[in-house]
């Protein structure tokens, strides 16, 4: 580790004069004051905070509760560092997302002001990006395009659409992007990552390969970077070279991780080789390690002092969210598991209401009665916004949101469409694309067939002669020498092109040069709302000088529509998944279908693993209510019958066994409607058929 900036030793064989006396005074007056800033700062910390932001120089690992202050802590931290003398730019925070790097950011300058100009916060990808960008022949990407999932099944698609065996059993597009990926994320072989996680497609292993060989062969022809490749590019970079690792360690003092439970081996092969010449400190909660499906790494938290010899384990278990009897729940919840979780959440705000437990016959009587509850609070008092309903995906939450609409509730969903990934805007991207990579093949070809006449033919013909051109321009110039190819399309790339220095100035003319053809294609499909969105693309591309590199941020941290569209101040409901719901909090938390085979899923059966991380699911869904825990089920009375498919869920239900008192528990029975005695109704003749008039 080297000396951070502001260290300074007084050689013992010099002694002081009266002037070096003065300077001695003023800097120990300095050093006073910083002390003094610095226990201003972490008064409002509580003991535990205090002492994992005011930890020496040190590799520590700052396990913290739902609700403990992790973010507080991470910002007292870094606020602490640069206190100490440490210069903000060799403080590196990396976040999961732009907005809680964002977040973090601009509240230690609201602390430190100017001091903390330079600190940088980022996403892993955007972070590697930066590297690459800064150095593109050391990691061998030179004029690349970002390519998001969409794209990687639109190249899976055309390759597997070219294999020979059309065999039922090899997987689809998508199937075989996410077995890719699963497979580098983790660092699994092929067959590790089919016989652990895809066991259908094990005897399909032979069919996949030549077509992975051939994706990737097709990237390294188009200049494509996957999301995996950008990791993948650094990590391998700086494993693999002494020189490319102490070049990228010697930017930093400091690395601080937020959510480090949600890191996966690729991830950590990143974090690993710097550890020798950086200090580590990650924070995060085991007990919220929820994306094992994505290749997260448990053992990232459970296993980090074995990983990193010397590191301290810090624990925050005060909880500022929500009362204790919530806590309670989700306290017995982990208490029940065979994992030594080792904490128990106390509520700082001390007693409250006690949780209810509503049983339900379905989702629609469900459903029905959690719209009814929301209006009583809304009528006492309560604002729309006060309520947020837990799901497991967003296809559980139909029923919910048709109950919603009945009930005139105005709601939001988050985790639906996300604005980069609308076909709208990919439509209108595919024309940036082309100027930022004239090689782009998926964005020549969406965007020439967006032009009547101009079939796949036509598109491909066109991207062998933009690979032969030198540059855009002389590519164009043949583009409008084949008849085929319409002239507005030539024209749009001129007058984008020409813009290309002022992103938010190109895609305003994109808009308008597509904007016929655009209406035509989306004619019936809401144009208006569509068109509305542009606008907001343009408004979001304002500070960027580099059309790739707006592409890119907004790939590698997608933002939803709905969290565009309107602000948080609008008072509506919200409707959300728990894979969404980390880090959100509301006064009234509805957490559905918490049923029988639901938690833990029938798809984590028969793997203890999966079922821990089940069990890591509900936790953080019971953990995101302040004031109102309510818990909903459905069909459990059924559950008492004996039948054997029904068994091992009945068994392994997490809520089997409820401590009295835990829940205020109500079972609402629905009297099956009966039906009218049949009456006698006059006999008449039916014409079978429709009208063909």
């Amino acid at each position: 580790m080297r000396c951070v900036a502001g260290c300074h030793a007084i050689a013992p064989q010099c002694a002081p004069t009266s002037s070096s006396n003065e300077l001695i005074q003023s800097t120990i007056g300095s050093q006073k004051a910083i002390i003094m800033s610095s226990i201003e700062r972490i008064s409002s910390l509580n003991p535990r905070q205090q002492k994992a932001a005011n930890l020496g120089d040190q590799h520590a690992l700052v396990l913290a509760g739902a609700g403990a202050g992790k973010t507080k802590t991470i910002v007292a931290r870094a606020a602490y560092l640069i206190e100490q003398g440490v210069p903000a730019h060799q403080i590196l925070i990396l976040t999961f997302t732009k907005r809680a790097a964002s977040e973090i950011v601009a509240r230690v300058k609201s602390q430190l002001g100017e001091r903390a100009a330079q600190l940088q916060a980022s996403t892993f990808h955007a972070w590697c990006i930066c590297l690459i960008r800064r150095a593109p022949n050391a990691f061998q990407a030179k004029d690349f395009t970002v390519i998001d999932r969409d794209d990687q099944v639109m190249l899976f698609k055309a390759i597997r659409g070219k294999s020979k065996d059309d065999s039922s059993n090899l997987p689809t597009a998508a199937q075989l992007c996410d077995i890719y990926s699963y497979a580098r994320n983790t660092g699994k072989s092929l067959s590790q990552t089919l016989k652990l996680h895809f066991p259908d497609f094990v005897d399909a292993k032979d069919q996949m390969v030549p077509i992975m060989k051939a994706y990737e062969a097709k990237k390294q022809e188009n200049r494509y970077l996957d999301y995996d490749d950008i990791l993948d590019r650094v990590a391998r970079v700086i494993n693999d070279s002494p020189k490319a690792c102490e070049w990228v360690a010697l930017q930093y003092d400091h690395i601080l991780v937020d959510e480090m439970q949600d890191t996966n081996p690729l991830q950590w092969s990143l974090l690993s080789p710097l550890k020798e010449h950086c200090w580590l400190f990650c924070v995060g909660d085991d007990a919220q390690s929820i994306y094992g499906f994505r290749g997260a790494d448990f053992k990232n938290v459970h296993s980090f002092q074995e990983r990193v010899p010397g590191a301290v384990v810090l624990k925050l278990n005060k909880n500022y969210r929500s009362t204790q009897e919530i806590l309670d729940v989700p306290n017995w919840l982990l208490a029940n598991s065979p994992l030594e979780y080792g904490k128990q959440l106390v509520a700082a705000r001390g007693s409250g209401v006690r949780p209810q437990l509503h049983n339900f016959s379905n989702e629609w009587d469900e459903g029905g009665w959690i719209a009814k509850d929301i209006q009583r609070r809304r009528s006492d008092g309560d604002n729309w916004k006060d309520h947020m309903i837990l799901t497991r995906s967003s296809q559980s939450a139909r029923a919910i949101e048709s109950c919603l609409l009945a009930a005139d509730i105005p709601y939001r969903v988050i985790g639906g469409a996300k604005l980069l990934e609308s076909a709208h805007i990919r439509d209108l991207l595919s024309l940036l694309r082309i100027i930022g990579n004239p090689r782009d093949e998926i964005a020549i070809m969406r965007y020439l067939t967006l032009f009547p006449g101009v079939g796949t033919v036509t598109a491909n013909r066109a991207i062998a002669r933009l690979k032969q051109a030198d540059t855009l321009k002389s590519a164009i110039t043949m583009l409008r020498g084949d008849r085929l190819v319409p002239l507005a399309a030539t024209d749009a790339l001129v007058k984008v092109y020409q813009q290309r220095g002022n992103v938010a100035e190109a895609i305003t003319t994109a808009a308008r040069m597509l904007d016929k053809v655009l209406e035509q294609k989306y004619r019936n499909q809401e144009w208006p709302k569509r068109q509305s969105d542009f606008k907001i693309v343009a408004k979001l591309a304002e500070k960027h000088s580099s059309i790739l590199g707006f592409i890119e941020e907004y790939l590698l941290d997608p933002i939803h529509i709905s969290m565009v569209k309107r602000s948080e101040s609008d008072d509506v409901a919200t409707i959300i998944t728990i894979h969404s719901a980390k880090g959100a909090e509301c006064k009234t938390c509805y957490v559905i279908n918490v049923s029988p085979g639901a938690f833990p899923s029938n798809r984590a059966m028969g793997d203890p693993e999966q079922v821990e991380e089940e069990r890591r699911v509900l936790y953080v869904a019971l953990t995101r209510a302040m004031d109102h825990l309510i818990v909903t089920r459905q069909k459990y009375a059924t559950w008492a019958l004996p039948d054997k498919a029904k068994a091992e869920a009945a068994e392994t239900y997490f809520f089997n066994k409820l401590p009295k008192g835990l829940f205020e528990e109500h079972t609402h029975n629905q009297a099956p409607k009966r039906c009218a005695k049949a009456q006698s109704f006059k006999t008449r003749q039916f014409s079978g058929g429709i009208n063909f008039d």
